[in-house]
């Protein structure tokens, strides 16, 4: 039962992997990269699969036990069906037929030349507990979810899920009341509900316009269905395909078992807490399990204890203050920055790149820690980078 936890690959490499063994199951997380960013789309986006797949035999595992999957694209309305038929090819190579689920986003990679980026999420069995991974059914469009089982506890991811049919004329807040009530009733098809959602990731067409609808939505939504443990959560700028038809799109995942899970809300002494400004997401869920800890850190940026946002125009300031916030919020839980296992970072400006590598290197971040990195607009327009993070601890 012993756990063990270890990482590859530096921040310029093709690919960056975590991998975390015990309790008879292997996870990995990973980011996998065009080996070159120059060339036409095509070639970065075979590479991309090129280096998964390798990495993948590299840990042990195959593209059969690749849960999820998030793409970040520089021009999904461009690349989307070209994306889409390579990636069915590659996964045919293999004879998948489940392919991992899925969520396309524009939400450009940051370093110059890239024109995208993947990450992705594996689990295999390594003991002789069997896993069972199924489809989730009944989602609509271009969503996707599956439902992974082992030991009595039940997982639940949940991608690319909007609200509204391409055709219909709903505005933004009807788009969003449909894509929480959709989700309400896929996780009631698994068997959970909204009440084990653990982490939820919603992308917004246009953050700096939608922004406060999608707060009333889901403040309206929790109040109604009795959510009183607020998921962790990222609310940034991305668009899902075909743009300008959808005004948001989420992602989640969920948890549930057949026996008590130790469950708790997570708090920093740096940042005051997110529903005090009418926001409704927690900092962090802490979630315990078999011989881990597993802390979800929500998007996270330049904010202190009474809300506000600090270090405005000064980017060095801004990300030292966001990596200080994420270290005092794991720190609380007796996790470190070398315990982080998944990093995605979104800046607001692709110049903003180098001096992020520089302060998270001097700030001790791992730099061997999997991190996407992709330019977006945050949910205030003061705000110049946010980021998201997993930790795993033995228990």
């Amino acid at each position: 039962m012993e756990l063990k936890i270890s990482r590859f690959g530096a921040w310029d490499s093709a690919t960056q992997v975590a991998r975390i063994e015990g309790a008879g199951i292997t996870e990995l997380y990973i980011c996998a990269r065009p080996t070159e960013d120059k060339g036409k789309f095509a070639e970065q986006a075979h590479s991309i699969y090129e280096n998964l797949f390798r990495v993948l035999s590299e840990q042990g595992a195959s593209p059969y036990h690749v849960i999820i999957e998030k793409v970040f694209f520089s021009d999904v309305e461009r690349q989307f069906q070209e994306f889409r038929e390579i990636r069915k090819r590659w996964y045919n190579r293999h004879s998948v037929e489940l392919l991992p689920a899925i969520s396309f986003l524009h939400q450009p990679p940051c370093p110059p030349g890239r024109l995208c980026e993947l990450r992705a999420y594996a689990l295999f069995p390594t003991g002789e507990d069997e896993v069972k991974v199924r489809s989730l059914r009944g989602t609509p469009e271009l969503a996707s979810g599956r439902i992974v089982e082992y030991r009595g506890i039940r997982h639940l991811y949940l991608a690319n899920l909007t609200g509204g049919e391409e055709t219909d004329e709903l505005d933004f807040a009807a788009q969003a009341r449909d894509m929480f009530g959709r989700a309400e009733a896929l996780l009631r098809k698994g068997g959970f509900s909204f009440h084990d959602v653990i982490r939820t990731w919603i992308y917004i067409d246009n953050i700096e316009r939608d922004y406060l609808d999608l707060n009333r939505v889901r403040a309206g939504f929790f109040h109604e269905h009795g959510v009183t443990r607020l998921p962790a959560s990222t609310g940034i700028q991305g668009a899902t395909y075909p743009p300008r038809k959808k005004g948001c799109v989420m992602d989640l995942y969920a948890l549930t078992a057949d026996r008590p899970l130790e469950i708790e809300v997570m708090h920093a002494p740096t940042m005051n807490e997110a529903p005090q400004y009418g926001v409704l997401f927690s900092r962090g869920i802490r979630v315990v399990w078999e011989n881990r800890n597993v802390a979800y850190v929500s998007g996270t940026a330049s904010i202190d204890t009474e809300g506000k946002v600090v270090h405005v125009g000064d980017i060095k300031g801004q990300v030292r203050r966001m990596l200080l916030n994420v270290e005092s919020l794991l720190g609380a839980y007796d996790f470190t920055p070398h315990d982080i296992v998944s990093l995605i970072t979104y800046l607001k400006e692709p110049g903003f790149l180098d001096t992020f590598y520089k302060i998270y290197e001097e700030c001790s971040f791992p730099a061997d820690a999997p991190n996407c990195i992709s330019i977006a607009d945050i949910c205030r327009p003061e705000w110049l980078c946010e980021m998201e993070a997993i930790a795993v601890l033995p228990r």
